[in-house]
């Protein structure tokens, strides 16, 4: 008895088991460090949508200080605001969906007092990329600025794209801050990037859509999945890599992670593609990998691969759904 209990005691405390318990450890602090990210970034949503709901009360008062000559209409439908880059301002667009008449402008003009606040965001949280607000009206008003009428197609209607509709009554009716949980190429040409976005009500009506813009680069710097974290990756529920270094994309035989641009108008979401999909991999191997770890859940999962076998651990990121996955290569 005394000999059984020394063996198991001693197995609890072998090299091995502290080794996958440290493994353990360090995978469980950058999930932490993930959430927390995640929880500002929500709570930053939240405050931007509150303080442009805030706004809707006087937006006659506003709209009547305003300075109604930095806005154009084109032809076409367009409202822009053309000297928004040179100024430093935030961009304007007004689709034309919406045929822009008084009581729009009023909206544009009356939120004319976001623009310090979405400047402001960028530069307090380095990883936010973008912050924006979508009006109903196919009104929408970002900083930092861009060139609109080259990113955006005239007559686009705002309310039917993700980054709106995730967020009315219907996929939100808790009225909270929500994510874009998978990752899209965004509209205004910043690359591929999530979104947090939060609606804005007033007198119980849905007016618009606040969002904060976080990219995929972002996320690879901020959390250096390149050096410190290269054996770390992002995984979306779906099986899409969300996030991860080089040398990871190279050991998944994926495509390489570059920033992906690109200089046609959007007219519909456009997702990541499967080749991202660990999931829909060529690999038997490492689909049933992913499938242990994403299906079933499983914390940790074996891959052997190329003559190498690897142990992945696994925990999840709740909020987005997503889980954080460690690569540990076994001799």
């Amino acid at each position: 008895m005394i000999a059984s209990g020394h063996l198991v005691s001693c197995g609890r405390n072998s090299p091995d088991a502290r080794l996958e318990a440290q493994e353990r450890q360090h995978l469980e602090a950058m999930a932490q460090d993930i959430t927390s990210a995640i929880r500002a970034t929500e709570e930053q949503t939240s405050r931007l949508a509150s303080e442009i709901a805030g706004m809707y009360p006087d937006l006659q008062r506003n709209a009547a200080n305003a300075d109604r000559s930095q806005y154009k209409l084109e032809p076409n439908g367009v409202l822009h605001r053309p000297a928004a880059i040179k100024n430093e301002q935030a961009a304007v667009f007004v689709s034309g969906a919406v045929k822009v008449d008084e009581s729009v402008m009023t909206v544009v003009l009356g939120t004319e007092a976001l623009d310090p606040v979405l400047k402001r965001i960028p530069e307090v949280h380095p990883a936010v990329v973008q912050a924006y607000y979508n009006d109903c009206h196919s009104y929408n008003r970002i900083y930092p600025p861009f060139d609109v009428l080259t990113q955006y197609p005239p007559g686009m209607p705002i309310p039917t794209y993700n980054f709106y509709y995730l967020a009315d009554s219907k996929h939100n009716p808790e009225r909270k801050a929500v994510w874009v949980k998978e990752p899209y190429v965004d509209p205004a040409g910043r690359g591929w990037m999530i979104s947090c976005i939060a609606p804005v009500y007033h007198e119980n009506s849905l007016m618009g859509v606040a969002g904060l813009d976080i990219t995929v680069e972002a996320i690879v710097r901020n959390f250096d999945f390149e050096n410190a974290n290269k054996m770390c990756l992002l995984a979306a529920a779906d099986g899409t890599v969300v996030a991860t270094g080089e040398h990871l994309i190279h050991v998944l035989r994926l495509p390489a992670l570059k920033n992906h641009r690109y200089v046609d108008t959007v007219r519909s979401d456009t997702f990541r593609s499967a080749d991202y999909n660990m999931l829909k991999s060529r690999s038997i191997a490492i689909r049933n990998m992913a499938d242990a770890l994403l299906v079933k859940n499983n914390p940790s999962a074996m891959l052997e691969l190329d003559d190498v076998k690897w142990t992945i651990n696994s925990t999840p990121i709740p909020a987005l759904d997503w889980r954080l996955l460690e690569f540990i290569p076994r001799q």
